[in-house]
């Protein structure tokens, strides 16, 4: 005969106490950053294989539509190891990333109003009603500007591509391709300039103060940019 099945004791009260506690908000961010940094570890352990080109630009294609993960993950480790290829390496990363702009691009185009948006707002860091309503009033100002900034400062460029379909009538698709094109391609040489002059203390330097601080350095560069382009 077989037993029947254990069930959570009452409390005081007589109900019958929950299986498990819901876990809180601040639980889930915590258990969504651990396994975040567990797949970093495993994307730079795989500098060395043959695939690492290939995985790079998914990584830098997927970085500007919906990942959160950075190329530079993968590109950083890979450039130290062969600085000769970094040049190389960062041109496959500008290439995929542009590209990727364009898909997310085409997403906010032709897709966020058929259901794209919730799905976002709801699974995709970065992404929310206020965030989207503040881009686009910036977007009426200064297309370019604002595209070529997200694009090389650790602004969540994928928001902004994303956006910028969803703003199309304020950002030219011509204007959002040269902008992604400059900023990315920026980004990356500069990445891999750095690289060669500096060697493995740079990426030693990264490690202590974070990849967004360098990025932040370059802000001001890309602002005096835009802004003498618009003069």
């Amino acid at each position: 005969m077989t037993s029947a099945p254990a069930v959570p004791p009452p409390d005081l009260a007589g109900h019958a106490a929950p299986a498990e506690a819901i876990p809180s908000r601040e639980e889930r961010r915590r258990r969504r950053l651990s396994r975040k940094a567990k797949v970093k570890r495993w994307l730079a352990a795989r500098a060395d294989h043959p695939s690492a080109v290939p995985l790079m630009m998914l990584l830098s294609f997927l970085d500007s539509c919906i990942s959160p993960v950075m190329p530079e993950v993968l590109l950083l480790p890979m450039s130290i190891g062969r600085p000769a290829r970094a040049w190389s390496y960062a041109g496959w990363a500008s290439l995929a990333s542009v590209l990727g702009g364009m898909f997310g691009y085409l997403l906010g185009w032709q897709l966020w109003e058929a259901g794209l948006r919730e799905w976002f707002f709801a699974h995709v860091p970065g992404f929310d009603a206020e965030t989207f309503a503040g881009i686009g009033a910036h977007f009426g100002h200064a297309a370019f500007v604002v595209v070529f900034l997200a694009g090389l400062t650790p602004l969540p460029y994928k928001v902004f591509t994303i956006a910028a379909g969803v703003f199309h009538e304020s950002v030219p698709f011509d204007t959002f391709l040269l902008a992604s094109l400059t900023s990315r391609t920026l980004r990356f040489l500069l990445i891999a300039w750095l690289i060669n002059r500096f060697g493995p203390p740079f990426l030693d330097f990264l490690a202590r103060r974070g990849l967004a601080m360098l990025l932040v350095s370059l802000a001001g560069l890309g602002l005096v940019v835009a802004i003498e382009a618009l003069l």
